[in-house]
C-alpha cells in the first residue's frame, strides 16, 4: 500500500480528456448515422436488384461497424488516459498524429477546393491542442504518478 497522496488530476488532462471524448462521440454518432443508411442502401438495394445498391450497401455497412468499434475503443482509451495511464496518452497521441497526417494528405490531393480546408484546420487544430494538453509539465507529473 503507498503512502504517497494521490496526484490530484490537472485540468489541462481534464481539457484533453473532454475534447478526445467529444471526437469519440462525434465518431460513435457518425458511425450510427452510417450503419442506418447502410442497411437503408442494402435494404433498397435488395429490393431494386441490378443497381448495385446492395453492394454500396454492404461498403457502407462494413465500414460503418468498423468505425463504430473504434469508436468504442477510443471511449475506453480515452477513460484510460483520463485515469492516468501513459499507454493510453501514447495510443491517444499517435491516433492524433495519423488524424493530423491523414488531414494533411487529403489538403494536398484536394488543392483545387479551397472552401473544405477551414473544417479541416479546425479540426487539426483541436487534435494538435489534445496532444499538447496532454503533454504539459502538469499533466506528465500526473501521468509520472499513475505509473508508479
Amino acid at each position: 500500500m503507498s503512502t504517497a497522496a494521490p496526484v490530484r488530476r490537472p485540468g489541462a488532462v481534464t481539457a484533453a480528456y473532454v475534447i478526445w471524448l467529444i471526437g469519440a462521440i462525434i465518431s460513435l454518432l457518425g458511425a450510427i448515422f452510417a450503419l442506418v443508411i447502410g442497411i437503408f442502401a442494402l435494404t433498397i438495394g435488395a429490393v431494386a436488384a441490378g443497381l448495385g445498391g446492395a453492394a454500396a450497401g454492404a461498403i457502407i455497412l462494413t465500414l460503418a461497424i468498423f468505425v463504430f468499434i473504434i469508436a468504442i475503443i477510443e471511449l475506453i482509451i480515452v477513460s484510460r488516459m483520463r485515469a492516468g495511464r501513459n499507454w493510453a496518452r501514447v495510443v491517444l497521441t499517435v491516433l492524433g498524429a495519423l488524424s493530423i497526417a491523414s488531414t494533411i494528405v487529403q489538403w494536398a490531393q484536394n488543392t483545387s477546393n479551397a472552401g473544405t480546408g477551414v473544417g479541416s484546420a479546425i479540426s487539426v487544430a483541436i487534435v494538435l491542442l489534445a496532444i499538447i494538453l496532454m503533454y504539459v509539465p502538469t499533466a506528465n507529473a500526473y501521468f509520472a504518478a499513475g505509473r508508479r
